[in-house]
């Protein structure tokens, strides 16, 4: 990965699953060792914004309503999955995210930035 954090928009429908993967690289292209890490991806209504919890968040550590991360060391890829439940919470919006190495540790690294998009879709 080039210099951390990279930027990256994200777009989602409002009420509909979000899926997006990360292939984690160093600055020479290698893959990163991810071997151990856990993971977090938030969106907050913004920058500094520090209430817990944040609007949305995801953890490789478990499951929940609003999605999950999978984890996959031997490609360093980190698959973020938020629910139809998570994106429904945002709306018609855009509201800065991050995906996080090692959340609340001391070697706590902000791996991607951006806004992250999402827009109202009528039924079909």
């Amino acid at each position: 990965m080039p210099a951390l954090p990279n930027q990256v928009q994200a777009n989602a429908a409002a009420g509909s699953q979000w899926v997006q993967t990360y292939t984690l690289q160093n600055d020479d292209g290698t893959l990163m060792a991810i071997t151990g890490k856990t993971f977090e991806f938030v969106i907050r209504p913004n920058t500094s914004d520090k209430t817990q919890p944040a609007l949305v968040a995801v953890k490789s550590t478990g499951a929940t309503a609003q999605g999950y991360i999978t984890v996959t060391t031997g490609t360093s890829q980190v698959q973020v999955v938020l629910s139809p439940t998570a994106t429904a919470l945002l709306g018609q919006s855009a509201y800065p995210y991050s995906l996080w190495m090692d959340p609340g540790l001391p070697d706590a690294t902000d791996l991607v930035v951006g806004l992250f998009f999402c827009q109202l879709v009528a039924a079909a």
